[in-house]
């Protein structure tokens, strides 16, 4: 660690004469820091210019009049300055200061001081937080957007994420105004900062040994801090959780989920699967993007085995109970194919493969295990957010399962080409896509889905026999999906003869929200249709081709939809068209798999011929 002898660096400041072989910044290993005092900097950076960096604080004894004249007019300077000033005040001959105590060109300087900075605040004997954008002489005790805009009402410092663990390490904290007035301390003003930070008043007097806090807890305090870089978001977190990972600046929100897997390694702290998030759908993992999907676990604590156990009477036969082994609870781990944890499921209503699992932690206010949905794929398990509702008086069973922890980033985009010319021809048109952000390429007809939008409906309509049907198309985790959706009453809601968009779009949102709810049951079966060796699968050069028929309600006729993967990457050509039925029409769910391109003959071959 690295320090500044306070009394020197005041005597350059001051003009008095420096014997020439003193120094200003000085290393200290372990040994020596353990028989010292020092006072330590919590601040904001400004802007890189303004703040004094190593090279300049090293050469301070040794810079000439003029550069050191101008070193002085910057704000990064004065707030080394006044930080000395109080120190010496305070009887510590010793101050760090992360601008300038940090070699940053040495990127094995940076990683050891990364990951022992919450140490260096923990041992540190004063903590001097500097609030730059603070005129009054106390701190705030209500938010106030006019004077501190951009950071929810409150000074900048409270919003940043390195400072969270600034705050919480240090026994004592003072705080100061823009003006180094002395404002109070974190023991005294517990309850205020813990308004402000969302942070228990009890971890602000006593630390965190002083509670049972959970993974989840912890992460609901830094949802809604900011850093500069991605990666500084889980590196700022790394103190408070005890881990220690390299720093490889770059790697964007994979640090976050690194942080996440070395939490799971060191604990068995079932919260850290409890974030959640607004939006409906798969997610490519069970850990969370960034700490801001924690935002609403402030109050989730930790079960003991023996509470978690008590908590699933009723919902785990007593037989399975009384010979389950506690250990298995508290052991998980991470390997190659994801997270191999025990947790008990629950099959939800609608789907095979959705499941409830139940974890081994709870709110404060409530004694019931926290539940998340599952979605089963081959042999690993997806979170889903959306709809679900599980089986009135189904048991649970405690299963071996392996969640995926890792995204497939090979692919981001997935792109439905979709001819339904051929519906023209039946009076079905197109009446609108949603959401908006989803719609339809007027060029080539398709709909493209990313990470960020991973479900679309299209809605068709007939004016003259009053009649209607949606598309779904969907992508998440890597599989695409499409299903028709011919029972939708929409005759209910409005006049379907109305053209005017206003309708339409209010009907899509409710067959939007729907086409989620049936979108983990559609997914495998179009990946499991598309596999090699499944009986009478035809793969054709450019993929094979697979064909579903969903019966519109209260006709004789029904919507065909062939499936076909086309050459090009993440792409695939979705065909529809209006056909009679058989008298005995296949499960609108079921995929049926065609010997080969002549066993389909619609009018969009009819159309090719004619042209």
């Amino acid at each position: 660690m690295r320090l500044i002898q306070v009394r020197t660096f005041l005597d350059i400041e001051e003009g008095k004469r420096i014997d020439p072989d003193a120094i200003v910044l000085k290393d200290l290993v372990d040994e020596e820091l353990a028989q010292i005092k020092y006072g330590i900097l919590s601040h904001c950076w400004g802007h890189p210019k303004e703040e004094v960096q190593y090279k300049e604080m090293d050469a301070l004894i040794r810079m000439g009049g003029t550069a050191r004249k101008k070193l002085r007019e910057r704000s990064g300077y004065q707030k080394i300055r006044r930080s000395c000033e109080q120190a010496w005040k305070d009887g510590l001959a010793w101050l760090w200061v992360d601008t300038c105590c940090i070699n940053k060109e040495s990127s094995a300087e940076l990683s050891e001081a990364l990951n022992s900075m919450f140490r260096w605040y923990e041992d540190s004997e004063r903590c001097y937080v500097y609030l730059h954008d603070l005129h009054a002489k106390a701190l705030p005790t209500t938010s106030n957007e006019k004077k501190f805009s951009g950071t929810s009402g409150w000074p900048r410092w409270f919003s940043r994420g390195w400072t969270l663990q600034e705050l919480v390490a240090p026994t004592v904290v003072h705080f100061f105004n823009q003006d180094w007035h002395f404002i109070g301390d974190k023991k005294n003003h517990a309850q205020t900062i813990s308004s402000i930070t969302r942070i228990p008043s009890r971890i602000l007097r006593h630390g965190l040994d002083a509670h049972r806090h959970s993974a989840a807890q912890i992460m609901s305090w830094a949802a809604d801090r900011k850093t500069t870089r991605t990666e500084d978001r889980a590196y700022s977190l790394m103190g408070l959780f005890g881990v220690h990972m390299p720093m490889l600046y770059g790697e964007g929100k994979d640090a976050f989920r690194r942080l996440q897997l070395e939490i799971i390694r060191m604990t068995n702290d079932h919260s850290i699967f409890a974030w959640d998030r607004k939006d409906n759908g798969w997610s490519g993992s069970v850990l969370a993007d960034d700490p801001s999907f924690f935002r609403a676990c402030h109050d989730i604590v930790n079960m003991e085995p023996d509470e978690y156990l008590a908590a699933l009477r009723g919902v785990v036969p007593e037989k399975v109970l009384s010979d389950f082994n506690e250990e298995s609870i508290r052991t998980y781990t991470v390997t190659n194919a994801g997270i191999r944890i025990r947790l008990p499921l629950q099959r939800c209503r609608g789907s095979q493969s959705v499941f409830e699992a139940r974890l081994a932690c709870c709110r404060s206010f409530d004694s019931s295990p926290i539940s998340i949905v599952l979605v089963s794929f081959k042999s690993t398990y997806h979170r889903y957010f959306g709809q679900s509702q599980t089986i009135h008086g189904a048991t649970a069973t405690f299963q071996l399962l392996y969640l995926v922890c890792q995204e497939d980033k090979r692919q981001k985009d997935f792109t439905f080409k979709v001819d339904d010319r051929a519906l023209e021809y039946e009076g079905f048109i197109c009446r609108c896509a949603f959401p908006k952000r989803a719609s339809l390429n007027s060029g080539d007809n398709s709909i493209t889905l990313s990470y960020t939008n991973h479900c679309a409906v299209i809605v068709y309509a007939n004016s003259e026999t009053g009649t209607c049907f949606a598309l779904a198309v969907g992508y998440c985790s890597g599989y695409e999906w499409l299903h028709v959706i011919p029972d939708t009453p929409a005759q209910q809601f409005f006049d379907v003869r109305q053209t005017t968009t206003d309708p339409w779009d209010t009907y899509a949102k409710r067959v939007y929200d729907r086409a989620w709810v049936v979108s983990p049951k559609h997914a495998p079966r179009v990946a499991r249709a598309r596999t090699p060796g499944v009986t009478r699968l035809h793969y054709e050069e450019d993929g094979p081709h697979l064909v579903k028929h969903a019966h519109l309600p209260k006709s004789i006729r029904g919507v065909q939809l062939v499936y076909q993967r086309l050459p090009q990457p993440n792409t695939c050509l979705v065909t529809m068209d209006i056909t009679r039925c058989a008298g005995c029409c296949v499960s609108p769910d079921a995929w049926q798999t065609l010997d080969g391109v002549g066993t389909f003959f619609c009018r969009r071959d009819l159309m090719s011929i004619l042209s």
